[in-house]
């Protein structure tokens, strides 16, 4: 039987695009779509990639393979995402998605009368973009063809706000579907050039990179007889995630790699060209293997490495590789160093060893590497005094290593580098899967919310989570995508808020540390007062306020929708794979909301417009509220039907204080991050009845790592040595023992309302000025403090305490 092949064009296709490259198929059975606001599809534009992605599943029947481009091929990403192996087959044309912060046509694009305007002409006048549609002249039936295309498609104006660099590349890293990308070499809308982003992006496909000569962006217009032979032969171009793979993608995007290429055997055609292209030069033979070089393992140095090795010995020395397993060979022209290293780079720093001559010395221990910590951000994080000599460079060394990350799309790498004394060389790059950077880690926050040994649901949701909630940050910095920071990192298995996530747009903003500190609690190292950066800052300022108060409206429908999937899941009887994987979607959604929340109460410019009650005031009967509710493993009481909760009215007066940007109205903001919260238990509490019993074991037991650092500290496991702030929550005092009428906590669990309601005073040694417990603790009135040197010994003594003191009461 024929298999379909879906044909999906990019922002204004229509299934009459393909009409010349139709006839041509015999293997496949060709099957245009078009997406809702696209074509004559009569269902009008979507909301999001997300319900794009959940049309074009329900367009598209289990086991077919596609051919998609541009914005779309996004879109097939997005479904891949949601719903691995619903394709055979995903080859995708010049996909759109990569450096969208960095692009001139997403900002040119951006104000609504220059979108209408470029609608316009596309529609109506489409031969005046002939050449970025080809180079090749097309006759007057195609262009109108095109042109009716773009005049029907609906959806080519909202397009350009839903696909973002906030909103484009979630849990992309997390596919493992084979994914062809493929690109055209005379492609005049998406160079090729980001090839290498994308094989960052796809960390985790079985992704293969073909570039074609001579196409362009529209290769089924151009040659349709060619370009449908080509598909049927299925023929497959470069592994690009491996030595080999990454370097050629490096060298497309015009890095200095010394000449390479990977060869499956001696008897490659390309070999002796190469050799014989470089007159009396030495050669390195190396393994490029799938076992290796990994986003998940790194397992580096499994096969010999031949160094120095004359052109006339390369081929054996390939085929003694190749008798030992590899799968693939790089032969690469060999460098004789000064100077070589490795460095260990992300955006806001790079810890590099270096030592004289090759890296062959410190592999096999003869020499003993110098070592440095660069890092933008100084102050603590840097380490060390780089003066290699040669010639080369602190700015310089610095600069090669960022414009290497930056080929890749800023996805933190182990970069192997030379130095020959006139220039720096790229040997190789591969993504980290474990290291312990000069990082700063913080318990704070999330020692309020989750167990020490959160469920192994949650840290699932977490790692996946982690490096794609950041983006929500974008809408009023950037720079944040760059630094590529993820919202959790790792120390001793397990997760800890990552400090350095916020510290580094402090330190942009000229702002000082102190304030994060306090309001998410612990303590964090110093950053200075820059009175120049942070006047720069001033419109970012006014953009984010705008931004974080803009996404507020976006919480109800996105609760609703999420929930509506969950009940759907259930009703299928959904397993606890199933299950995990819509938490993951899910937490992302979480923690993106209260970011914008906690951005747009740290804009709020206090509370002189009043403070409304919270949701605490009606929780008489919540069994959806209870001790460590924010894991879903936690034991619950029996199902009940627990609908969401609307959103508080607020008056007309605040809500055109709030459409205005006007200050006033943290109490409001705070009002409606509790209801957000006890929407999200609500949530939680069906997930957990959600979970088959067969599952439960195995997502409900707690993860075997156990959060045991208190406060904040670096992830290298150095101490940090700044001491935390205390502060006072909410005034009074009470007399008692302490542990039972005076509860002293750890950190705060919002989940405790009733305990705490119950308790005289509650004294916690870690926790923010903002934190869900501090506002419960003032709904409750509740005399209350934040004490980091509260002496647990005192447990079970009388003790005295009165606004910020405690003291023994004998």
């Amino acid at each position: 039987m024929t298999q379909t092949l879906y044909l999906l064009a990019g922002n204004g296709g229509a299934a009459d695009w393909w009409d010349d490259v139709l006839p041509h198929f015999r293997r496949y059975r060709p099957q245009p779509i078009e997406l809702p606001g696209f074509g004559d599809n009569p269902q009008p534009p979507l909301a999001d990639l997300a319900a794009y992605a959940e049309a074009l599943l329900a367009q598209t029947a289990p086991g077919g393979a596609i051919f998609a481009v541009g914005v779309n091929a996004l879109v097939v990403l997005h479904a891949l995402q949601r719903r691995p192996g619903h394709f055979a087959r995903t080859v995708l044309l010049a996909p759109v998605g990569a450096f969208l912060w960095q692009r001139r046509l997403p900002a040119l694009m951006s104000p609504w009368p220059v979108r209408k305007l470029a609608h316009l002409l596309l529609g109506h006048c489409p031969r005046l973009f002939a050449r970025k549609f080809s180079a090749q002249r097309w006759s007057a039936a195609q262009y109108r063809r095109m042109g009716r295309g773009y005049a029907r498609c609906r959806a080519f104006l909202p397009y350009w706000d839903l696909v973002r660099a906030d909103t484009a590349l979630p849990l992309l890293e997390w596919i493992a579907d084979p994914v062809e990308l493929v690109w055209g070499e005379a492609d005049a809308v998406l160079g090729r050039e980001q090839a290498a982003a994308w094989s960052a992006i796809l960390a985790r496909a079985a992704l293969t990179v073909d570039l074609r000569a001579g196409w362009g962006h529209y290769p089924w217009i151009d040659a349709p007889a060619a370009f449908a032979a080509w598909l049927e032969a299925g023929e497959a171009g470069f592994v690009a995630h491996g030595k080999g793979g990454r370097l050629q993608l490096a060298a497309l995007a015009g890095l200095p790699v010394p000449a390479a290429i990977t060869v499956a055997d001696a008897a490659d055609a390309r070999l002796a060209p190469l050799l014989a292209g470089h007159s009396g030069a030495r050669w390195a033979v190396r393994s490029s293997s799938a076992a290796e070089d990994q986003a998940d393992r790194a397992n580096a140095g499994l096969s010999a490495t031949y160094l120095r090795v004359p052109a006339a010995e390369v081929a054996a020395r390939v085929e003694m590789l190749k008798r030992r397993g590899v799968e693939a060979v790089v032969v690469q022209r060999f460098v004789e160093p000064r100077l070589s290293g490795i460095a260990f780079v992300r955006h806001l720093a790079a810890e590099v060893e270096w030592v004289e001559g090759h890296l062959e010395a410190l592999a096999d221990g003869r020499a003993e590497p110098q070592r440095a910590v660069l890092s933008r951000l100084g102050g603590e994080w840097a380490d060390g005094d780089f003066r290699p000599g040669h010639g080369l460079g602190r700015g310089a060394l610095w600069g090669f290593l960022q414009a290497v990350l930056r080929v890749f799309h800023y996805v933190p790498g182990d970069i192997e580098w030379a130095w020959d004394g006139e220039r720096l060389w790229l040997l190789q790059y591969r993504p980290i899967s474990d290291y312990g950077w000069r990082r700063h880690l913080t318990s704070a926050n999330i020692g309020e919310i989750l167990p020490p040994q959160p469920s192994r649901l949650v840290e699932y949701a977490q790692r996946r989570a982690a490096a794609s909630i950041p983006a929500v940050m974008a809408r009023w910095d950037a720079r944040v995508l760059a630094d590529n920071e993820p919202f959790t990192a790792r120390f001793g298995g397990a997760s800890y808020i990552n400090d350095d996530l916020f510290l580094a747009r402090l330190a942009d903003w000229g702002l000082p540390s102190r304030a994060y500190a306090g309001e998410i609690g612990g303590s964090v190292p110093a950053l200075p007062w820059r009175p120049g950066r942070l006047l720069r800052s001033l419109p970012l300022f006014r953009r984010m306020q705008s931004a974080s108060r803009a996404a507020l409206a976006e919480l109800e429908p996105g609760l609703h929708r999420f929930d509506a999937e969950l009940a759907a899941l259930q009703s299928a009887g959904a397993d606890g794979q199933a299950l995990a994987d819509w938490f993951v979607r899910f937490y992302v959604f979480v923690v993106q909301g209260n970011l914008c929340i906690g951005t747009a109460l740290a804009g709020s410019g206090g509370a002189w417009l009043g403070t409304p009650p919270t949701v605490y005031r009606a929780l008489a009967d919540a069994p959806h509220r209870l001790p460590w509710e924010t894991d879903p493993a936690t034991p619950r009481p029996p199902a009940a039907e627990l609908p969401l909760q609307p959103r508080p009215a607020w008056p007309s007066a605040v809500r055109l204080a709030h459409r205005l940007g006007l200050p006033g109205l943290r109490g409001y903001y705070l009002q409606l991050r509790e209801w957000y919260r006890d929407n999200l238990m609500r949530i939680f509490f069906r997930l957990h009845h959600a979970m088959p019993a067969a599952d439960r074991a195995a997502w409900f037991a707690p993860h075997p790592a156990l959060r045991d650092r208190r406060g904040g500290f670096w992830q290298d496991g150095r101490r940090d040595d700044n001491q935390a702030a205390g502060f006072v929550i909410h005034p009074g005092g009470a007399e008692g023992i302490l542990g039972r009428d005076i509860l002293l906590e750890d950190a705060l669990d919002p989940g405790r309302y009733a305990d705490y309601r119950a308790a005289h005073a509650v004294i916690a040694r870690m926790g923010g000025r903002l934190s869900h417990g501090a506002t419960l603790l003032r709904e409750l009135g509740k005399p209350s403090a934040v004490l980091p040197e509260a002496d647990p010994a005192w447990l079970g003594r009388r003790v005295r305490y009165r606004d910020g003191v405690l003291m023994p009461a004998d």
